[in-house]
């Protein structure tokens, strides 16, 4: 039985009907006085030296503003990964650049009145190169005669490496009665949002920069802007506006810098919104990995030793890249004694890659998880049984981990999924003849509750109004998510007021109090228990009161949600206390405010199973069902936690079967610029969804809640090859699956 009035109930997000109806206001739907629009012009090579410019007939075309060239702009190498201050985020890259990179890097930025005026503009500009060699796959860049891409850096192209280990893993081997070794692949990957990334700046007065921009990271995007500008913190405010989807394409810089700049060369406002074309080959992507795994296990099923080496394309800028190597290096869910972990950060001209939901653990686990089902099969063993043999249980660490797991429900998980099997297969049977054969695949997966380096803070600010109500403000920013209806049934939930009571303000490094950012799926963990210490602040600073105005010392909160004065034996309400607070003999404002920083990141879990059909005489496959179970803790609110799941789902399906940035060798540039060549499942292609979530509990976290957001994803790639490969009988050590097979929809 739920025993809240708020959390773990299934209310409809805040601004959903906003969203349906049109009203919600995105960054390209702002607009201010003078605003002209920009646009980058790119890079349509891979490696190049810019010779000449030529604006001249640009400057002829009616609305034509004006632009803002390479040498115009600091001379200085920045990180553009919205993540805290750290060693391993380099700093490579520039504003604008006359030495690009990769097809899409930044040559200059010009404006015009309208968007059709800057689209002429656009296309009279002339931008000479000279063609420079370039390498695009992790072999190449390896190779001894390649050319270093950031000699600053590297002269190998390994910008960075990083070792975890625990135990002995050669002893560990040598205790094995076997050994299972192989290497996988996974191609690098577009986030797609819905809504491209846009920005509106305004520094036309030189002094003071506003942008409004769909960002996952505002408090850190004016932290590297500053810095790079030489300015204060306070004089540059990040605005979120709502926002259509990030899945940590948008947790770091992209147009900013230079929209900046610009606005303050022509003195006005620019918007600059990239068009699908530049979203697909010059926004981030997820990493193309590389990685080698071995285990060695006993004959009885008991894991002796892990080791990987591991290896990611980084394209030609570090961004996120040895900070995604570290996360994967801290997300192996089994009770191995002899672990070691190598992974490799590398540079090639290939796209530019970033954050990406999973951050590195999407492509290990899928190597991971096919190995275990590989590896079980051949033992004559369950591949499910095998797993929760070895898995990790509460009070117990992963690998190389320093602290120990404070909830698991991973065996409910997969006892729930074995069930929903059953009930399909005693429904529809489970075909095996001439012309197709189907079968079940499995994975297990595990994330973190915000940053695996326990980076992640958030602060949370409640004023109470002379009603009751109140007015949240936090600085996470809600990309589509839900955050902000999550964090506001948590202050409902803990004051004991209704949820339309609450109001939230979020994401405005103008108004709204620091947070590290929307990353590590950390909204729920940290942001959530930001804002219960806020709660209790407040309670706190009521009952203070309270107490001044009835000259009693014995007030309290109790479970009931009420405050106690037994001297007048009076029970108050939230909104009765706030009342009596305001409008005492001695009114007071009430305000609380608190800060959370993550001493630990606990692991959600998750069990994957699907069921696919292979097509013979086609060579084909179909997916019919996926079902995900999830260990998310409580789930504040339900409706966000299935919905998670089916959006987690369908980008796994996408990476799967079919996603992936097609490379054109000669020319040296990705082809696979439109959503046309580009394929992302259409509803005609995704499986019968069977997402679920288990009773848990979480003890550290906000009403019992950990994340859910990236672990959705994770395990659905290699559950999907898992299946396909025993329906085809064929090992499959790559994706997406539409490189070795036809893909065919699930409904016509």
């Amino acid at each position: 039985m739920n025993p809240y009035k708020t959390a773990a109930h299934g209310i409809p997000r805040h601004e959903s009907a906003a969203k349906v109806t049109g009203k919600a206001l995105y960054t390209g739907d702002l607009s201010l006085p003078q605003m002209v629009y920009g646009m980058m012009i790119r890079s349509p090579h891979a490696h190049a030296e810019v010779t000449d410019i030529d604006l001249s007939q640009a400057k002829k075309t009616e609305g034509y503003i004006g632009a803002l060239l390479p040498w115009e702009v600091p001379d200085t190498f920045y990180n553009c990964s919205g993540n805290p201050p750290s060693p391993l985020l380099m700093k490579d890259e520039k504003i604008l650049t006359a030495h690009p990179l990769c097809v899409g890097d930044r040559i200059l930025a010009i404006a015009a009145r309208t968007p059709q005026a800057l689209l002429k503009a656009a296309k009279a500009v002339k931008v000479s190169y000279r063609l420079l060699p370039s390498v695009h796959t992790i072999k190449d860049a390896l190779k001894a005669d390649a050319a270093p891409i950031q000699p600053h850096l590297s002269q190998n192209n390994i910008l960075a490496s990083r070792e975890a280990s625990a135990g002995d893993t050669e002893k560990g081997f040598e205790e094995a009665d076997y050994i299972f070794e192989d290497d996988f692949h996974t191609s690098a990957m577009q986030h797609v949002a819905m809504e491209p990334t846009s920005c509106i700046c305004d520094f036309s007065d030189g002094r003071k920069l506003n942008i409004w921009s769909n960002s996952q990271t505002p408090y850190q995007e004016r932290r590297i802007m500053a810095e790079l500008f030489g300015m204060n913190e306070n004089d540059i405010r990040v605005v979120k506006p709502v926002m259509g989807g990030g899945f940590g394409a948008r947790q770091q810089l992209h147009n900013q810098p230079a929209a900046a700049l610009l606005s303050k060369k022509i003195r006005r406002p620019v918007k600059l919104i990239n068009t699908r074309e530049e979203e697909m080959y010059a926004s981030v992507v997820r990493h193309e990995m590389q990685t080698h795994l071995k285990f060695g296990v006993t004959k009885e099923g008991i894991l002796t030793a892990f080791r990987t080496e591991y290896y990611l394309n980084a394209g030609p800028y570090t961004t996120h890249t040895p900070t995604i190597v570290a996360a994967a290096s801290r997300k192996f869910q089994y009770k191995v004694p002899n672990y070691l972990f190598n992974g490799y950060s590398i540079a090639t001209n290939g796209p530019t890659a970033g954050a990406f939901r999973g951050y590195g653990n999407a492509q290990l686990t899928f190597g991971r998880e096919l190995m275990m089902s590989r590896i079980a099969r051949k033992l004559h063993l369950d591949p499910v049984e095998f797993r929760l043999r070895n898995h990790v249980q509460a009070g117990e660490k992963f690998p190389a981990a320093t602290a120990a797991v404070t909830s698991c429900g991973i065996e409910k998980c997969a006892r729930r999924c074995q069930k929903i099997r059953r009930e399909i297969d005693e429904k529809e049977g489970l075909a095996d003849n001439e012309e197709i054969r189907q079968a079940w695949g499995v994975s297990f997966a595990c994330h973190g509750s915000g940053p695996s380096s326990k980076e992640g803070m958030s602060s949370a600010v409640i004023l109470a109004n002379d009603d009751g109500s109140i007015h949240l403000l936090t600085g996470s920013a809600d990309i589509g998510q839900g955050s902000e209806t999550m964090l506001s049934q948590i202050a409902a939930e803990y004051l004991g007021i209704p949820f339309s009571l609450v109001k939230i303000t979020a994401a405005d490094t103008g108004i709204s109090p620091y947070d590290t950012g929307t990353f590590g799926s950390s909204q729920t963990y940290v942001s959530g228990n930001a804002v219960v210490l806020a709660c209790q602040d407040i309670i706190q600073k009521l009952v203070h009161a309270l107490s001044d105005c009835y000259g009693s010392t014995d007030i309290t909160f109790g479970e009931d949600k009420k405050f106690h004065i037994p001297s007048k034996n009076q029970h108050l309400t939230f909104q009765e206390a706030a009342g009596q607070v305001f409008f005492g003999m001695k009114g007071a404002v009430i305000m609380g405010n608190s800060s959370y920083k993550a001493q630990e990141s606990p692991n959600p879990f998750a069990v994957c199973m699907v069921k696919a059909e292979y097509e013979k005489k086609t060579n084909s496959i179909i997916l019919r069902h996926v079902i995900e179970v999830v260990d998310v803790g409580t789930p504040i609110n339900p409706l966000t936690v299935i919905g998670q799941i089916e959006g987690g789902i369908g980008q796994g399906v996408g990476y799967a079967l079919t996603e992936t940035l097609e490379h054109n060798r000669r020319a040296g540039k990705v082809i696979s610029s439109d959503l046309l060549t580009y394929r992302v499942p259409l509803i005609s292609d995704m499986p019968d969804i069977h997402g679920e979530y288990i009773e848990s509990f979480e003890p550290t976290g906000p009403l019992g809640a950990k994340s859910v957001g990236e672990l959705t994803t994770v395990p659905v790639a290699p559950a999907i090859a898992d299946a396909v490969s025993q329906a085809s009988g064929r090992e499959i050590n790559r994706i997406p699956l539409s490189e070795s097979f036809f893909i065919k929809p699930n409904k016509k």
